[in-house]
C-alpha cells in the first residue's frame, strides 16, 4: 500500500491568514508538518502559532512584493505553494452600488490575486511538488441577485486560475481553483453591503472554514502526479 501523501516540510504562503479560511488552512497545514507564512492587513510582524506571519495589503503591489520576499526569505529563500486566499465581500445592486467601494473590491479581489501569483511565482522552488491555489467563490460560477461585482472578481478568479494551469502546466507547477459556497466566517461580517443585497435562506448548516481548509489541504498532500484543478463545495441542503 502506496504511504499517505503528506504536507511534512512544505513551504506554503497564505494571503488572508488572520481569520477566516486563510486562519483555517494555516493552522492545518502547520499541523500537517508544513512551515507557514501568513500575510494579512491585521497580522504583526512575529512568529505566532508556528505560523510566520507579515503584515501586507494585497491592494497595494509593493507590500505583496515585500511581504512575499520576507516569507520566503523566512522559510529557506524558496515556496512549495502559494495560496492566494484574501478576498472580501460585496453585496447590493450594481446601479445602487458605491464606485469607490466597486474598486476596492476588484484591486482586493483581482489585483490582489496576480500580485500574490506574480511575486510568489518568482520565490517558487525550482523543483518538487508546487502548487498555486486561489479561492474563488461558488459566485464565480453563478452570478446572482445582489452580488454582481462581487461575483465579477470571482469570475475573474477563475479566469486567472484557468489561464495560470495551461500557463504552468509544462513546468508542473499545479493550479488549483477553491469554490466554497456559504462558509460560516467573518468574511459575511465585514462585507459591504448596498441596497439589494440578498439574502441566501439558512434551511442548512454553513461550511465550516476547517472543512474548506481541509479540501485544501487535500489538494495540496496529492502525489506529483496529480493535480486537482477544482474544489467546488457547497453546504448539504444548500441549492443555489
Amino acid at each position: 500500500m502506496a504511504a499517505e501523501p503528506s504536507l511534512k516540510g512544505r513551504r506554503i504562503l497564505v494571503t488572508g491568514a488572520s481569520a477566516g479560511i486563510g486562519e483555517a488552512i494555516a493552522h492545518q497545514a502547520v499541523d500537517a508538518g508544513a512551515t507557514v507564512a501568513g500575510l494579512s492587513r491585521r497580522m504583526p510582524d512575529k512568529e505566532r502559532h508556528g505560523i510566520h506571519s507579515f503584515s501586507c495589503d494585497v491592494r497595494d503591489e509593493d507590500q505583496v512584493q515585500e511581504a512575499v520576499d520576507r516569507a520566503a526569505d523566512a522559510l529557506g529563500g524558496h515556496l512549495d505553494a502559494i495560496i492566494a486566499n484574501a478576498g472580501y465581500g460585496l453585496y447590493g445592486h450594481i446601479t445602487k452600488g458605491r464606485p469607490k467601494d466597486w474598486h476596492d473590491v476588484v484591486e482586493t479581489n483581482v489585483m490582489g490575486v496576480l500580485y500574490t501569483i506574480y511575486y510568489g511565482y518568482r520565490r517558487l522552488a525550482p523543483d518538487g511538488i508546487r502548487d498555486i491555489m486561489l479561492m474563488s467563490s461558488i459566485s464565480g460560477r453563478t452570478a446572482r441577485l445582489g452580488a454582481g461585482v462581487y461575483a465579477a472578481t470571482k469570475f475573474a478568479v477563475g479566469a486567472i486560475g484557468e489561464s495560470l494551469r495551461v500557463e504552468l502546466a509544462e513546468q508542473h507547477i499545479r493550479v488549483t481553483l477553491v469554490e466554497p459556497a456559504t462558509v460560516d466566517t467573518p468574511f459575511y461580517e465585514v462585507a459591504v453591503r448596498h441596497e439589494g443585497a440578498g439574502v441566501i435562506p439558512r434551511n442548512f448548516d454553513p461550511l465550516t472554514a476547517a472543512d474548506v481548509a481541509r479540501a485544501c489541504l487535500f489538494a495540496l498532500a496529492q502525489p506529483a502526479n496529480v493535480t486537482v484543478n477544482e474544489i467546488t463545495m457547497r453546504p448539504n441542503g444548500q441549492a443555489t
